[in-house]
């Protein structure tokens, strides 16, 4: 090949991968593919197992799939998805995740589905996830484990042009780390899809026993984590004791003059 259209394969792969809005839509093309399926149904087990014990009555997702809802096992009532995108097709609204136009200490679960790993401000995203959850709410982030099968894939094929391997890789202690600083205490790690990491339907099929066995053993060598986190931020105002509030305040009422009465015998 010339090396002229080496340098412009180059220069058309690096436009496309630094590109957010055709990244987004390639990894949103990518989770309906055939290891994407797999990936995605790894990860609504581990999400099936925590959502329906929290409660709440404001749900919000941030996720790279706008058409996917991750919260349908949830009981809470208000469940909403924000898109990053003016054209995004399941989306209740859109908005920069960095920048949410939502009042703080308003949701009561968050649910971060691969934004980390996919935004240019990873800081500032879970920064502003953290202010909206309401004290003591929870924040759940999914995410792809460096320290896997799909990790080492994707360090292997790091330079290669491909929405999925090009994003950042966060171990969950990083992540943990990050949320420690924002007054968030940890109460799990689960790991998921333990299976080899290759875009072929039969073989990933064959490879679901296995992919079950390393479940039950609770192996950290999952494909994807889910880290469930819970706000130890107090509000600043502090609410009154109820017995307090509920003291009924009486006003001053004016005593009566006594009168003297005429005891005189007539």
């Amino acid at each position: 090949m010339p090396p002229a259209a080496k340098r412009l394969i180059r220069m058309t792969k690096r436009r496309f991968i630094d590109d957010p809005a055709q990244r987004w839509h390639a990894l949103a093309d990518w989770l309906e593919g055939d290891l994407g399926a797999h990936v995605l149904a790894a990860e609504r087990t581990l999400l099936e197992s925590k959502l329906p014990g929290l409660y709440g009555f404001h749900l919000m997702q941030l996720g790279i799939n706008d058409r996917v809802r991750l919260y349908e096992s949830s009981m809470i009532r208000h469940k909403f998805t924000l898109g990053r995108f003016a054209d995004a097709r399941g989306a209740s609204a859109c908005a920069e995740p960095e920048h949410l136009p939502i009042e703080s200490d308003s949701v009561d679960v968050a649910l971060l589905h691969h934004v980390l790993e996919y935004s240019a401000q990873p800081h500032q995203l879970l920064r502003e996830a953290a202010r909206v959850v309401v004290p003591h709410g929870h924040l759940l982030i999914v995410g792809f484990n460096p320290w896997s099968l799909f990790g080492l894939r994707a360090a292997a094929t790091r330079r290669v042009a491909h929405p999925v391997w090009g994003g950042a890789t966060l171990t969950p202690k990083r992540v943990k780390d990050w949320l420690e600083l924002l007054d968030f205490a940890v109460d799990d790690v689960q790991c998921g899809f333990h299976a080899i990491p290759i875009d072929h339907a039969p073989t990933l099929s064959r490879l679901a026993r296995l992919d079950r066995a390393a479940a039950r053993w609770s192996l950290p060598c999952g494909g994807v984590y889910l880290i469930h986190a819970r706000k130890q931020q107090s509000p600043l105002t502090p609410v009154k004791p109820l017995l307090r509030r509920m003291r009924p305040r009486l006003s001053a009422v004016p005593l009566a003059t006594p009168s003297v009465r005429d005891t005189t015998i007539h």
